[in-house]
């Protein structure tokens, strides 16, 4: 069924809410023509508002006189001065490390609860590259890192300038238009080239036609917050606003091979052939290995998916090893990305990767999202829950205890890798974490804080890991099999820095868990007094209702990072159970007393 209006767009409007606020402008001018509405009624309701102008707007004019224009444009719409960084006009890249050293600085000292910027659905290639560089940047934080702790309840607002967004919240700014109106003027340069006041009018009264009679200007806006950001791929989140140009240019970017293994589920590897498809970097050779399943001959064609595929179809099935073992002889490109037919793509994948193998980074890797799926009554699928539970800094002795990089996050470097060996037609589990360690022991893994894939778990979906659970015969004896081929239960100094490592990981999310519980009680508490008092002055509680709304948020977000954090605890814990009850007796007794468990008769 398509969905209805409703779905895709507000027929309510709603308001901006927060303080601090960082307003982010490429060029002077897109504070206004973007986001003016939102920053007066901002200013209005007493928030600290930070406007940053990125560029010195000289492509398109002088730029003393831009400054000046922006200056009085501040003064109108009752805004502090702006901060001038004087960059070139048209220099800003998604991939500026120094631009995004000083946006980091900038964050952490500021702490916004509220950032505007610009659409990635943009035109102007400025205004994409500020988007992409400010999600990426709240992507990389890590919990109890200085930039966390200043974002982890900053909402993202994008603002439309020169094309149109798919918006979430469209803010009613009727009153506030005549002041923007006059900001705008203030910009008599810029009007002499473009009729900027005419559009920027006529886009805020089209977005009055959902909304009820009485609005007539209105500013659309994407929302998201950190739990959004958190298990969205950059790629995602652009795609959610509209049409673009290519989040990043591929310039450089190493074209990879992709091996998808695949048995008897022609459903899963439709949906995995399509996230390849969808690359915004494509692959050079898809090879698909069925190993002995029915025939996806007819999947696979060329007609049907429009891509350089390679086929390889096993008479009988010879195991996941085996199978991608003989994708990674049949690859062709420097690099190999391996996709299970259970698990997905997001746009971005192959160009985020592929760009680091052009730097020269042997073997990179990025973070996965891990989403649990259900199968509905109707055949459809449908998740369940998005988690980010892998991916992190490279620890080379806590990867010996446990594999935190899943095979689709890496891109393989084939020769390095055949040289060692390939994949272990032997092992049925951990075959990738097998390869993995061998190729760390003679190639530096790098760590790329993006989330561009998916590690699905699709109930009822017949893999093997859902056969051999953490903690089950099966798997604990393939755990071990693991330390015992690569030497980790004779180093006991390694042996003790790993376990360590983990128990100071579980320690972590576990004190994190506890300080999301009590914000979570004073958050509750004050949203308990705020709906009393909304209650006893209802007649004139317009401000209190925004704050409670608000306040609501905040409790969310609080309750899904509270949650993602026990979450995290609860896996870490589960690993060292199982860890501690191994079957290895040397390794048991040596973690029991390591941690503090007390020796069982």
């Amino acid at each position: 069924m398509m969905r209805s209006e409703g779905d895709l767009i507000p027929y309510s409007p709603g308001r901006l809410e927060g303080s601090p606020v960082l307003v982010l402008a490429p060029h002077p001018d897109d504070e206004v023509f973007g986001c003016g509405g939102a920053i007066v009624q901002l200013l209005g309701a007493g928030a600290e508002v930070r406007s940053v102008v990125l560029t010195d707007g000289g492509a398109q004019g002088d730029a003393n006189t831009r400054r000046a224009e922006a200056l009085e444009a501040s003064a109108r719409l009752g805004l502090d001065e702006p901060e001038f960084w004087d960059l070139a006009d048209r220099s800003l890249r998604p991939d500026d490390a120094d631009l995004a050293d000083r946006l980091r600085a900038l964050m952490i000292e500021f702490a916004p609860q509220l950032i505007l910027l610009p659409s990635p659905a943009e035109i102007h290639p400025d205004h994409r590259a500020v988007a992409v560089l400010v999600y990426n940047l709240m992507q990389s934080t890590t919990d109890g890192g200085e930039l966390h702790d200043a974002l982890q309840f900053t909402r993202i607002a994008t603002y439309e300038v020169s094309a149109v967004l798919r918006p979430n919240l469209l803010v009613d700014v009727s009153a506030e238009w005549k002041t923007v109106l006059s900001a705008a003027e203030a910009y008599a340069s810029q009007l002499e080239v473009h009729p900027y006041i005419e559009v920027m009018d006529g886009m805020a009264r089209s977005r009055c036609l959902t909304l009820p009679a009485g609005v007539h200007r209105a500013e659309a806006y994407h929302v998201v917050d950190p739990r959004y950001v958190r298990t969205h791929s950059a790629a995602e989140w652009a795609g959610a606003q509209g049409p673009s140009s290519g989040l990043e240019d591929a310039g450089e970017a190493a074209t990879l091979d992709v091996v998808v293994r695949t048995r008897n589920r022609p459903h899963l590897l439709r949906e995995a052939l399509a996230s390849i498809r969808a690359q915004l970097h494509p692959a050079h050779k898809v090879i698909v290995i069925n190993d002995g399943g029915e025939s996806v001959a007819a999947l696979c064609s060329s007609q049907e998916n429009g891509l350089d595929l390679e086929l390889v179809e096993f008479e009988a099935s010879r195991g996941r090893s085996a199978a991608a073992q003989a994708g990674l002889e049949c690859a062709t490109a420097s690099h190999v990305v391996f996709l299970d037919d259970d698990d997905l793509m997001y746009p971005d994948h192959l160009l985020v990767l592929g760009k680091a193998v052009a730097r020269g980074v042997s073997a990179p890797y990025v973070d996965a999202v891990q989403g649990l799926w259900k199968m509905t009554d109707g055949g459809d699928f449908e998740q369940v829950s998005r988690h980010r539970t892998f991916g992190g800094e490279f620890d080379p002795s806590l990867f010996e205890l446990v594999n935190h990089i899943p095979l689709l996050c890496a891109a393989i470097p084939r020769q390095l890798a055949l040289e060692l060996g390939g994949f272990d037609t032997d092992l049925e589990l951990y075959e990738d974490w097998d390869l993995l360690l061998r190729l760390a022991a003679r190639s530096s893994f790098v760590y790329i804080p993006k989330v561009t894939c998916e590690y699905r778990m699709i109930e009822g979906s017949g893999e093997i890991t859902a056969a051999n659970p953490p903690g089950s015969p099966g798997q604990l004896a393939a755990l071990e099999g693991i330390w015992q081929r690569h030497g980790f239960l004779k180093d006991g100094a390694k042996l003790a820095s790993a376990v360590m490592s983990l128990v100071a990981a579980r320690d972590r999310a576990a004190e994190q868990a506890r300080v999301r519980d009590e914000q979570l009680m004073e958050a509750r508490g004050t949203n308990s007094g705020l709906e009393a008092e909304l209650n006893r002055v209802r007649g004139e509680g317009d401000p209190l209702a925004a704050k409670n709304e608000e306040l609501k948020q905040k409790i969310l977000e609080v309750e899904a990072a509270r949650n993602g954090l026990r979450a995290e605890a609860e896996r870490l814990s589960g690993l060292l159970e199982m860890i501690t009850n191994s079957r290895t007796w040397r390794l048991r007794e040596f973690i029991r007393n390591l941690v503090g468990h007390p020796r069982q008769k």
